[in-house]
């Protein structure tokens, strides 16, 4: 009895899919997958406060000469858009009449990864930047998916990402959630639904412009 309790124990926790077959599979799609777009529920928790704030919208982002550019609208609580352009990111406060500009040169790499995440990451890259493991199957927003977590392996990213985590629906090669811990333990996650990579949408849905008397302002 102890032993069918234990098999049956490693069977819950195994994961949905071998690693090895999903990095395969992303080197794969990697090699067409240019545009990504979807819903997305977005959660940060700051622990020093315990407090969680949620907030939800959309997301399109795409590759433009082996960069990541794109846009999140966030819809609720507040609106913002956060508009992703190469090296400055740009975040425009309709309220305000305002946009805050923070220039990433210093981390594009690390920037354009973390996207990659979402879709366009070969399972090469990620052997080369993380320490990775499959956890176990678990579902996400009612997909069935496998857990990967992965420690970066570069001293200097672990000051911002101690710990990346991400769900990949089985079958898929795009992450349906990530979640960042910073080493304070505070946590960003993303959740992605109605998820299509490719899709058919105008140049429009990816880019922003302002409107018309808007205050710039550059963060430091």
């Amino acid at each position: 009895m102890r032993f069918l309790a234990f098999v049956m124990a490693a069977a819950l926790t195994c994961a949905a899919e071998p690693l090895d077959t999903i990095l395969t599979r992303m080197d794969a799609s990697a090699k067409t997958a240019n545009s990504f777009a979807a819903k997305v529920k977005w959660v940060e928790f700051t622990k020093s406060i315990n407090d969680l704030y949620e907030q939800s919208g959309s997301v399109a982002l795409r590759r433009v000469k082996g960069r990541v550019m794109g846009r999140q609208d966030i819809d609720k609580p507040n609106q913002f858009t956060w508009h992703f352009a190469g090296d400055n990111w740009e975040k425009f406060l309709p309220k305000a009449k305002m946009i805050e500009v923070v220039q990433v040169s210093k981390l594009s790499k690390a920037s354009d990864s973390y996207f990659l995440l979402v879709f366009g990451a070969t399972g090469a890259e990620l052997r080369k930047s993380y320490d990775l493991t499959a956890g176990a199957e678990e579902t996400v927003a009612g997909v069935k998916t496998t857990h990967l977590e992965m420690i970066p392996k570069d001293k200097k990213a672990r000051e911002y990402a101690a710990k990346v985590e991400m769900w990949i629906p089985v079958g898929q090669s795009y992450g349906v959630q990530v979640k960042v811990t910073e080493p304070n333990g505070d946590y960003n996650v993303w959740t992605y639904t109605e998820a299509k990579v490719n899709p058919q949408l105008p140049d429009s849905a990816f880019e922003f412009t302002a409107p018309a008397g808007v205050e710039k302002r550059i963060l430091k």
